[in-house]
């Protein structure tokens, strides 16, 4: 059995599965499902644009980090509560989804439709999705998504300055530290590039080509808050980070965008900020996502809330789109 799970609406309204059936001819089955199943069909496709063919590759984007790569908002805080949630990013069927093992909720590391999680929260990826997915209307669009939070680049066994609060700290090998210093990598480190992986083999099993078009990467606050050292560090951690991804993706140009520390009071917040300006400087094919303006959750300043979290998915969007892929002619 293939790893995808679908629903008899996620198959049909998906362009990878179907790309040559009549428009008319879905909507025909899906009112025929619809009548059998009494229920009432799914929310349109974002965007007017016609399903897309598969005879270009699969434009794959990974979104990657700690807590506010996961979000920890709920969709009821949409404008304060004063609207509903955009239906058009509520669900989103044509963009294929996989969740990651240690992704917020009980799905399966199996490929499903991007959908805001039956929690209520929601990270990048839905304003990302829906964003690219109107800026491209005839790609192909798949997200893998791997995200933990509290989590750092930096090995707890490499450090000792820890604040009051957490002395003694040890992630116990839970990190997302690559292979550079002839240790094993991190076991997050090692979980992404294995998502990436499985993932990326079954679209071709199922007969699809792929290309990796883009790091969508929103971490830092770990260690701008908890020891000076990492946060002095973390221009070369998260460098090594880069450059080690690439190697071990097979994409030396991958291109990163990278959502700035938040404004949160991190006691190391200026160090770990500048340093991921200092890594932009550096290195090709990468772009600073400015952060230190959105809305915090009331009582949790350190997560964006829905509307933050919506604004920071599409300047990750508008990162990938402008620097990462031009439109194919």
């Amino acid at each position: 059995m293939l790893p995808f799970r679908f629903s008899s609406y996620d198959v049909l309204r998906n362009p990878l599965f179907f790309p040559t059936l009549p428009k008319t001819f879905i909507c025909c089955v899906l009112t025929l499902a619809t009548a059998v199943a009494g229920a009432a069909p799914g929310p349109s496709l974002p965007g007017k644009a016609e399903p897309a063919t598969n005879s270009r590759p699969v434009r794959v984007f990974v979104v990657a980090g700690q807590s506010n790569a996961e979000g920890h908002n709920h969709v009821r805080q949409y404008h304060g509560g004063r609207e509903p949630f955009p239906i058009t990013h509520r669900d989103q069927p044509r963009i294929l989804f996989w969740p990651g093992k240690n992704a917020l909720g009980k799905s399966d590391n199996l490929w499903t439709t991007l959908r805001v999680d039956e929690s209520g929260s929601f990270g990048p990826e839905i304003a990302f999705g829906h964003d690219i997915a109107q800026a491209l209307p005839e790609e192909e669009i798949a997200l893998i998504k791997y995200a933990s939070g509290g989590t750092g680049i930096a090995r707890s066994t490499d450090y000792t300055d820890y604040i009051p609060a957490v002395a003694g700290y040890d992630d116990r090998g839970r990190n997302w530290h690559p292979p550079t210093d002839g240790k094993e990598a991190g076991a997050l480190y090692r979980g992404l590039i294995e998502n990436v992986h499985s993932a990326t083999s079954a679209l071709e099993r199922n007969g699809h080509r792929w290309e990796l078009s883009g790091l969508l990467w929103m971490q830092g606050e770990h260690e701008a808050s908890i020891s000076r050292k990492m946060a002095e560090d973390y221009e070369r951690l998260l460098s090594d980070f880069i450059h080690s991804l690439r190697k071990d993706l097979r994409s030396p140009s991958l291109f990163v965008a990278i959502g700035q520390v938040n404004s949160h009071s991190w006691v190391y917040g200026d160090i770990a900020r500048k340093a991921q300006v200092a890594v932009c400087r550096s290195i090709s094919n990468t772009r600073l996502v400015q952060t230190i303006d959105l809305p915090r959750v009331q009582g949790d300043a350190a997560h964006f809330t829905a509307d933050g979290m919506l604004t920071l998915g599409s300047r990750f969007a508008e990162a990938i789109q402008f620097r990462a892929i031009p439109r194919r002619m």
